[in-house]
């Protein structure tokens, strides 16, 4: 009996022991399922136009099945790769063996800096824009449209080596030009019947987009010849753009030709020699990281209307139909004179301060600069009108500046860059700011 007794406890003790071994076991391979498939984020936080990399970990890759519930905010490819499209919340799922994992994607707006200097900001739409654009209609479509030199747009794009943009050219005269940079780098110039961007990868870029030179001939004011953007579209499926604005201050020039940059590349006046990337306001807010504004006109002056109107004119409307939209400068500086040559002294200087009123009046908080003519013209009459506003105008000589020109009168590439590096310095005294 006692035999007995010890059989049955042995038995016992062994069922016991392999009952509790059992459950260690089937714990363990509980643990090891829940903990061995997982996603890499369970939640992320993206700007538009960016891509980010989920895995499932502990998975076979190629049988792991991703979907997004929200395109609009972000798409997700076969192999788990997210990009963020627009402002927003998306939930990721991956699905392996009956179960599925979820990682929240948010799309916010962040900031950027790029090697030129301009902080961008990200912003709704599929592109942002600084200068003289205007909402037109052509042929039942609305545009975003500008008929002047040096407007820009920017925008942001990912998952694409090359983008597509829909240039509306409405011109006669001949086909215009434009530039662009990519993160801030040289700008490219092309025509734009040439609409492909190359932005060297397919990873996030910022670009950069100047219309950049227009002919001499079009009727921009009557006419309203100019360019419309329309889509902006990435060349690869999957590519993705975004607006981006630059937060820099704002530097504007009221000007001529010169400021316009006719004739800077060589002596044809036509888009080929002319170029707003290659002009004194282009170097000059370069040298001072500003957003230049271009108002530039061919032949244009204080009086004179030359190829568009006169400066109070060009103050206030974009073409005889559509009104300038508002903006905000930190500086604006006047280069008119040079082809103001049938009108001197009172008259002059009358019409001359009734722009400087305006400006002011239109932006109170700028700093305004009447700048000399290259060809001395009408120096005394803007230093007398500068002269009865000294709180907020300033004028800057530019006699002494030695310049290279390419006819004697237009600067050339490196007469305008060294016009430019000049006048930055100035207008950084004037702002006390230091160049470096």
């Amino acid at each position: 009996m006692n035999d007995i007794s010890w059989k049955q406890k042995a038995a016992a003790c062994f069922i016991t022991l392999f009952v509790f071994m059992g459950v260690l076991v089937m714990g363990d391979a509980k643990e090891v399922k829940a903990a061995g498939v997982s996603l890499s984020e369970k939640a992320v936080t993206m700007a538009p136009a960016t891509t980010k990399k989920l895995k499932l970990n502990g998975a076979i890759a190629k049988k792991v099945t991703w979907t997004t519930n929200n395109k609009k905010v972000a798409t997700v490819s076969g192999q788990g790769k997210v990009t963020a499209r627009a402002k927003g919340t998306a939930k990721i799922k991956a699905a392996y063996k009956k179960k599925k994992y979820t990682c929240t994607v948010t799309v916010a707006y962040g900031k950027y800096t790029t090697s030129d200097g301009m902080r961008y900001k990200d912003i709704k739409g599929s592109f942002g824009h600084s200068g003289r654009w205007y909402k037109k209609n052509v042929n039942g479509k609305e545009y975003y449209y500008t008929s002047t030199d040096g407007s820009a747009i920017y925008f942001k794009v990912v998952g694409s080596k090359y983008v597509d943009v829909s240039f509306v050219a409405q011109v006669a005269a001949a086909i215009p030009y434009y530039a662009y940079s990519v993160d801030g780098g040289s700008m490219k110039r092309q025509l734009v019947s040439k609409n492909r961007l190359n932005l060297g990868n397919t990873g996030t870029h910022y670009v950069r987009l100047v219309i950049d030179a227009m002919s001499e001939k079009e009727n921009r004011w009557a006419g309203e010849a100019g360019i419309g953007i329309g889509s902006i579209a990435p060349v690869t499926a999957d590519g993705a753009v975004a607006a981006v604005k630059p937060e820099n201050a704002t530097i504007a020039f009221y000007g001529d030709s010169i400021t316009q940059g006719i004739r800077a590349l060589n002596k044809k006046l036509t888009p080929a020699g002319a170029s707003a990337t290659h002009s004194f306001a282009w170097y000059c807010a370069k040298q001072l990281d500003l957003v230049p504004y271009f108002a530039g006109f061919g032949g244009s002056g204080i009086i004179q209307p030359g190829s568009f109107n006169n400066c109070i004119n060009t103050i206030q409307s974009n073409s005889a139909f559509h009104k300038t939209e508002g903006y905000e400068a930190d500086v604006i500086v006047v280069e008119h004179g040079t082809n103001d040559v049938y009108t001197y002294g009172e008259i002059f200087i009358n019409e001359y301060k009734r722009v400087l009123n305006l400006l002011h009046q239109k932006h109170p908080e700028a700093k305004i600069v009447a700048m000399v003519p290259f060809t001395q013209l009408h120096a005394d009459e803007i230093r007398a009108a500068a002269a009865a506003y000294p709180k907020w105008c300033s004028v800057i000589e530019t006699s002494s500046w030695n310049l290279s020109y390419t006819d004697g009168l237009h600067p050339n590439k490196a007469g305008a860059k060294k016009a430019g590096q000049n006048l930055a310095k100035k207008v950084a005294s004037i702002r006390k700011v230091t160049l470096y």
